[in-house]
């Protein structure tokens, strides 16, 4: 779905290609994860006894890599991206017969469609990002009663700033998302709220050919 979106969005705009001074470009960079609310939750068993807690100890920083395009037409531009980025999360579990640091590691594809103006080597950009779930791995699946399933396609946004010096590029973005840290875990068939909604902070250095 997201794939035909931006097919679709690349036909509309097919007159600004034709007119636009288009750059390819590869990039690559590290971000880091920021929960405004990590609570701790007490999981009950199918009997409703208190099973485990389990507290986000730490979202860690997470790599990204991949390609861009940039397609100017005057001041303005357009950037579509598409970069495979790597995440792991460390969570805090306790129970009457275990305690434990407990890891799971995800990888998404990452598609932001970055909108901006140039004013020179400094310049603003703002756009909607998709996520496209690839793969992951976790220790919270060796846990009796906890259970994963990650949704295909979530939704975010991006906004910040960029440096281009010569052929490199500096990107520092801030990123909001629409949805829960923490959404794809259930107990017991159950959801317990892990978080509120997480934000990054990405740095990204590109170089163009």
């Amino acid at each position: 779905m997201l794939i035909r979106s931006i097919a679709l969005s690349i036909l509309m705009l097919a007159p600004f290609w034709i007119v636009a001074q288009v750059n390819l470009g590869i990039k690559a960079g590290f971000h880091s994860t920021q929960l405004t609310n990590s609570n701790e939750i007490n999981v009950l068993d199918e009997q409703g006894l208190e099973a485990f807690a389990l507290k986000i100890q730490e979202a860690k920083y997470g790599i990204h890599l991949g390609a861009y395009l940039k397609a100017y037409i005057g001041k303005f531009f357009i950037q579509p991206e598409v970069l495979i980025n790597s995440n792991t999360t460390s969570y805090d579990f306790s129970s009457p017969l275990k305690d434990a640091i407990l890891k799971e590691t995800f990888q998404y594809l990452d598609i932001p469609f970055m909108l901006g103006y140039d004013f020179g080597i400094l310049n603003i950009q703002a756009g909607p990002v998709g996520h496209v779930f690839l793969n992951s791995s976790s220790e919270l699946a060796t846990i009796n009663g906890i259970s994963e399933k990650w949704e295909d396609l979530t939704w975010g946004w991006q906004a910040g700033l960029g440096f281009d010096i010569w052929r490199f590029n500096l990107d520092l973005r801030y990123e909001g998302n629409f949805f829960r840290y923490g959404d794809h875990l259930t107990f017991y068939n159950q959801h317990y709220q892990l978080s509120n909604r997480p934000s990054r902070v990405v740095t990204s250095l590109g170089f163009v050919f």
